[in-house]
């Protein structure tokens, strides 16, 4: 219990510190040819769209979005596939279609099997979307959420580090991107060590493996003890 009250102060400031961790949406970053990029101005675009409409009652009750792949066009039937199989695009007159990186307006005509896709509409049946916007490109979308927790580190290697959560071990693996921080500095990962108490910020992908984009270090194996 006196580990967990002593955390609260701790991760009200990395939230107001460290803001683009935080929940609230992010603006999307500029067009980049960086495949990374791309992925991210997708994903971002995906949320936006969902957030907005003409409708509010549409938008927050029945629209959904799905990432995948063309697989056949079919007059004014999109196919495409997710991780979860199939799924038919009904176009229709007011359906905007773009293609990023940028935001140029085309035609169906325009769209190329193989093209990886976000498609945002009104379900009408199983697996039927009639869409509303869709964003497609030629690079792949690979989905990640992100996620956080804290936990007492009880394993470190030169490519992940292993916390002790809730009686549970949880293997957050890192790369040059991650960013280590204490509450008043910067710190490197070689300065963590075992029985350290740490917040973690993670994206966690398709096969859920955890990547950490910040580690922040907020009690000492020293002062743990």
């Amino acid at each position: 219990m006196y580990k967990k009250l002593y955390l609260i102060p701790f991760i009200a400031l990395i939230l107001t510190a460290y803001p683009a961790y935080a929940a609230s949406p992010s603006p999307s970053p500029s067009p980049s040819d960086n495949s990374s990029t791309v992925n991210e101005n997708l994903k971002k675009r995906l949320q936006e769209s969902l957030a907005s409409s003409d409708d509010t009652t549409t938008a927050t009750q029945d629209t959904k979005g799905y990432i995948g792949k063309i697989k056949d066009i079919i007059k004014d039937t999109v196919i495409m596939e997710d991780k979860d199989g199939k799924k038919d695009l009904k176009l229709t007159s007011t359906t905007n279609i773009v293609r990023s990186p940028g935001s140029s307006a085309i035609k169906s005509d325009d769209m190329r099997i193989g093209d990886y896709i976000i498609a945002i509409g009104i379900p009408k049946e199983t697996d039927v979307l009639e869409a509303k916007r869709l964003i497609v490109s030629i690079d792949p979308i690979q989905t990640s959420t992100k996620t956080s927790g804290f936990g007492t580190i009880s394993k470190l290697s030169k490519t992940s580090l292993t916390l002790l959560v809730e009686g549970s071990d949880k293997v957050i693996e890192v790369n040059t991107k991650s960013l280590y921080k204490s509450a008043v500095a910067t710190i490197d990962f070689a300065d963590l060590s075992l029985g350290d108490t740490v917040i973690y910020t993670a994206t966690k992908d398709d096969d859920d493996i955890l990547t950490a984009s910040v580690i922040m270090r907020v009690k000492t194996a020293a002062l743990s003890e």
